[in-house]
């Protein structure tokens, strides 16, 4: 298994090789923890058809997918590696990476089709949540940050109208089965 992060920052006195940036931080207290899954938001999520962060509009094989309630973007989903616990997509064998991804981009093409976009974005970060899914992103032709990454806050802040939300997750839904 690779070396974790912070016994990386350990062997190096705590600098990270050749940023060269001051007000560079450690991750969270836990973090190494969290990279094994323990505990993990997504893996508790894994087989749950709704709740208070979300409905999920898709499972599949490698994948299960949720349109979240928060945020203001329409269409805005995550795709969730339904597998065990990996923070990485290096972490699963080529033909779970590759179902993994064909389940991802099917779920993008339903939210191409049915949502306004000028643009789609595929974002697997896990800077937060360290196990491996996918925000899928469609960026609306009036957008706050066009050729920008998109401000955090407008997938994360605020709460959809709930029958928007439900209008949505059902069209979604039908789309994928």
């Amino acid at each position: 298994m690779p070396a974790l992060p912070v016994e990386l920052l350990a062997r190096n006195g705590g600098m990270m090789g050749g940023m060269g940036q001051t007000g560079l931080r450690p991750w969270r207290d836990g973090w190494a923890e969290q990279l094994l899954g323990r505990p993990c938001v997504m893996c508790d999520l894994i087989g749950v058809r709704e709740n208070d962060w979300g409905s999920r509009v898709f499972k599949g094989r490698y994948a299960d997918a949720y349109l979240p309630r928060s945020g203001s973007v329409p269409g805005y989903t995550v795709a969730v590696w339904n597998g065990r616990h990996v923070p990485e997509p290096t972490q699963i064998s080529p033909e779970e990476a590759a179902g993994y991804w064909q389940e991802t981009l099917r779920v993008g093409r339903a939210v191409e089709q049915g949502f306004e976009h000028a643009k789609m974005n595929y974002l697997t970060l896990g800077n937060n949540v360290p196990h491996l899914h996918t925000h899928i992103v469609p960026r609306p032709l009036l957008d706050p940050a066009p050729h920008e990454p998109l401000p955090w806050s407008f997938l994360d802040q605020g709460r959809q109208d709930e029958s928007v939300f439900a209008a949505a997750a059902e069209r979604l839904s039908a789309a994928l089965a």
